[in-house]
């Protein structure tokens, strides 16, 4: 008797499994292609702006010099403590001789060596100061807006939103009783809705790159990501989707 309830368990087990694997199989998720990263892009330090290297909707690469700040100070302030840096570089060279020979005490080697590491330290934080005044695309992506012009001071508020549209994010919601059923690494079948309604679709490959491990009780549904390649940037976000399996 025991044989035969397991053994009805176990067919209930595998009818449920199949019947689930045929129902995802067979499923249209609805979704939307999203960008992989939105960045409201602000500055260190505050100042005036001098130039503006981007517009909406232009692409821009990493570390791409998207707006300059004026620096004319800074750039004055670096000459000078180069010049002090020279100075005690040229003034270590002259004394080396002697310091070879002995003829300096302690504290005049230990003064002279000082001085010049503090000035090549004065030099490196006033080219970072520098550096400052010019606001770096931190992604490969595109303008999606630009809130300063030349003239315009900049504080802490954004200068610029950028998007990463490689790659593209689908987020997916599904019942609950698929969990298990969906897992990091598995290939979908994108389906494109083209944007001038016309109907007409494109579909591309997809991966499962992340699966929410906890199900969400009031709706009774779990979450999952999809990542869409999209190197030549050809694929807009906010296209509507359909994901299959």
């Amino acid at each position: 008797m025991k044989f035969a309830v397991s053994a009805i368990g176990v067919l209930c087990f595998l009818f449920a499994s199949t019947r689930v694997q045929a129902e995802l199989s067979s499923s249209e998720l609805s979704c939307l292609l999203e960008p992989s990263s939105e960045i409201l892009l602000s500055s260190h330090v505050s100042g005036i702006v001098s130039r503006v290297n981007a517009e909406r909707g232009g692409l821009v690469k990493k570390n791409q010099i998207l707006v300059s700040l004026e620096s004319e100070l800074e750039r004055a302030a670096l000459r000078t403590v180069r010049a002090r840096a020279d100075f005690a570089s040229r003034k270590l060279e002259r004394n080396q001789e002697l310091l070879e020979q002995g003829l300096l005490s302690d504290y005049e080697r230990d003064e002279l060596v000082t001085e010049q590491e503090l000035a090549r330290l004065t030099v490196a934080e006033a080219e970072e100061r520098l550096k400052q005044r010019d606001i770096r695309s931190p992604i490969k992506g595109v303008v999606v807006k630009r809130h300063v012009s030349i003239g315009e001071y900049v504080g802490s508020e954004p200068v610029m939103e950028l998007m990463a549209l490689n790659p593209l994010y689908a987020e997916v919601v599904m019942r609950s009783n698929s969990y298990g059923q969906v897992s990091k690494g598995m290939k979908v079948k994108v389906q494109l809705v083209h944007p001038a309604g016309d109907g007409s679709e494109t579909d591309v490959e997809g991966t499962v790159v992340v699966v929410d491990r906890v199900i969400d009780a009031a709706s009774n549904t779990f979450g999952f990501r999809v990542k869409v390649s999209n190197p030549d940037l050809s694929l807009p976000a906010g296209l509507k989707c359909r994901i299959k399996f």
